[in-house]
């Protein structure tokens, strides 16, 4: 067997794992859209019982949810991705590519959820007294993000290894496959 064989062959959907693929989507649903829309939910809950929510003309909730919407908004790739992901298994061709694209959206995921990794917010004169007529407001997170990102691209070797590791398994889970639907069939073929 050829290399395209075994490609072409990892690539069969009937190798594929329905329940993989459908845990795959919902932890990434879960973990980018959920988790951080309830984490909203809770600060907003938070900044309003506190009376925090508004600084002059500044609603810190409406900053925040622009934020967390980018970030749900742009991870929607991500748990597309995701799908064939789970759906091949590990050791199999056709979860490589995936994974690949997968570790470098990451990578710009974070960079664009994160704004480049630095948030700001703008003060008018409304609430600042004197000669000042605006005043921003930021945090400067890029050393974390770039840090982030390294490590989503060295999840990009992180698929080779995966597959090299696995592939013997992969094959097993395979051959049981295999003879659990030939047993099937003599069955079926035996009930007739």
């Amino acid at each position: 067997m050829t290399l395209a064989d075994d490609i072409k062959f990892d690539f069969s959907p009937k190798n594929g794992w329905l329940l993989g693929a459908a845990i795959r989507f919902f932890a990434v649903l879960i973990v980018f859209v959920i988790i951080p829309y309830m984490a909203y939910s809770f600060a907003a809950s938070a900044l309003s019982d506190s009376g925090a929510a508004v600084i002059g003309d500044l609603d810190l909730r409406g900053v925040a949810w622009d934020w967390v919407y980018n970030m749900m908004k742009y991870a929607i790739p991500l748990i597309l991705l995701a799908i064939p992901i789970g759906f091949y298994r590990k050791g199999s061709y056709a979860r490589i590519p995936f994974r690949i694209a997968f570790s470098i959206y990451l990578a710009s995921w974070l960079w664009i959820a994160s704004n480049g990794g630095i948030f700001s917010a703008s003060l008018s004169d409304e609430w600042i007294s004197g000669t000042v007529s605006t005043v921003t407001l930021g945090i400067d997170v890029r050393y974390i993000v770039y840090i982030t990102m390294m490590i989503c691209f060295a999840m990009v070797f992180l698929a080779f290894a995966e597959f090299g590791g696995n592939r013997k398994k992969y094959f097993e889970i395979l051959e049981k496959k295999k003879d659990t639907m030939s047993k099937r069939k003599a069955r079926r073929l035996s009930g007739k």
